[in-house]
């Protein structure tokens, strides 16, 4: 690959878009090519069982439905501080803790997701039994 010499990459790639013979070489092709980086879906098709190595700690009970996590893996990211919230768990799944069942209807922790974005994580739970103080 060849790397564009211009420093104005926005103005060369809208005139890429507008005007694309403008932009290329004598024969109509461009001289450089243009790198987007990609951004990872909100889910994954990470797979837990290809040795990914999840890293989750309680940092504090924040309220009486409310903790901080500490929550790191390769595939969704890392948060230092997520809030999670406790509700109930809709789809049978495994706590991230413990690696414990979880049933449907079960008191679970889940990462606080705001309207317009859910985080990476989103679909991971913690049984709320295995977090202390929440028997």
């Amino acid at each position: 690959m060849t790397a564009c010499v211009e420093d104005d990459i926005v103005r060369r790639a809208l005139l890429g878009l507008l005007m694309p013979q403008s932009v290329g070489n004598a024969s109509g092709k461009a001289n450089c090519t243009l790198r987007v980086k990609r951004r990872r879906p909100a889910f994954d098709s990470c797979d837990d069982s290809g040795g990914q190595t999840v890293r989750v700690n309680i940092l504090d009970k924040l309220s009486s439905v409310t903790i901080s996590v500490y929550w790191s893996d390769p595939c969704s990211g890392h948060y230092a501080e997520q809030i999670w919230r406790m509700g109930f768990a809709r789809i049978d799944a495994a706590c991230v803790l413990t690696g414990t069942p979880i049933r449907r209807g079960d008191p679970v922790f889940r990462p606080h997701a705001r309207a317009t974005k859910a985080p990476a994580n989103a679909g991971r739970m913690i049984l709320a039994s295995a977090v202390p103080g929440y028997a």
